[in-house]
């Protein structure tokens, strides 16, 4: 037989196949249940000042096995995602909170050791002044056009 027939009646490549179609069918699931989760910690955000740790979690895991199931479905990996395999793991990230406009103008003098205003009159003075009588010549004569 020909290679091009083995690998027709290659049952592992069936088995692949069915997987594939499986997974292929969870991906869309996947990406309802993202969806919710996103309008849902948005809703959160809005309404108590910041996001949900759980919800964060379950975010980050449905990435993390997306990414997984997009290697198994593009022939980068043989490792079945999760049903087959353990739910990856979550690493610990960063919530976020909402501050008002008046928090976010005022600069804290303990953290900074600075005012407001004195960092922008030192910021001032450090930037030299540049006028139309200054040239790159740096003191000559610039030559006349011809």
């Amino acid at each position: 037989m020909t290679d091009k027939k083995m690998s027709l009646l290659n049952s592992n490549t069936w088995i692949r196949g069915a997987y594939m179609l499986l997974f292929g069918l969870l991906l869309v699931a996947a990406r309802l249940i993202i969806s919710l989760v996103v309008v849902v910690q948005f809703i959160f955000v809005l309404v108590f000042g910041s996001d949900n740790d759980n919800l964060r979690n379950l975010g980050q895991g449905l990435g993390k096995w997306v990414y997984q199931t997009l290697m198994f479905l593009t022939f980068n990996s043989e490792d079945k995602p999760f049903p087959f395999d353990e739910w990856p793991t979550t690493d610990p990230s960063e919530g976020y909170s909402v501050h008002s406009v008046e928090d976010a103008e005022l600069v804290d003098t303990d953290e900074m050791g600075v005012r407001e205003a004195d960092a922008k009159e030192v910021v001032n003075d450090d930037i030299p002044s540049f006028t139309a009588e200054q040239s790159d010549t740096d003191g000559e004569d610039p030559k006349p056009a011809s």
